[in-house]
């Protein structure tokens, strides 16, 4: 079922063009990548034991770190007026998680997390949804 062509002569489901003014309003992608990387972090502490390089207070640093980050990455979608501070948030957080888990989720995780916090903060809001990439 289609509603009309957009602008480029293609036709679109009635969902598809709401999330798409969604999530051109925010910062999608940082706050994407910022999530996946705190689940990696947060994850990396159930590792297998021969995969555990380091497993900090009994595996709660890990865990706070992992889910703050993946807060953040929601948050940042939530408020994106918020944008530089939730990308310079993800960045230290992402560079803390390197000692509190596992070196930053094997550095899956930290990576994610400081190209998400780095994505975030440089967002800027752009000219409207209607506006053609």
């Amino acid at each position: 079922m289609t509603t009309g062509a957009d602008t480029r002569g293609r036709t679109e489901r009635p969902g598809r063009g709401r999330f798409r003014r969604w999530r051109r309003s925010r910062p999608f992608w940082g706050g994407l990548l910022v999530m996946a990387g705190g689940t990696v972090v947060a994850l990396a502490p159930l590792a297998p034991l021969p995969l555990i390089f380091q497993q900090g207070v009994a595996g709660v640093s890990g865990y706070t770190v992992g889910l703050l980050m993946a807060a953040v990455g929601v948050l940042s979608w939530a408020q994106p007026t918020q944008r530089v501070f939730f990308g310079l948030t993800a960045v230290l957080l992402s560079l803390f998680s390197f000692p509190a888990s596992n070196f930053g989720g094997f550095g899956v995780g930290m990576l994610l997390g400081l190209t998400g916090g780095a994505l975030l903060a440089a967002w800027i809001p752009g000219r409207g949804a209607d506006h053609p990439d």
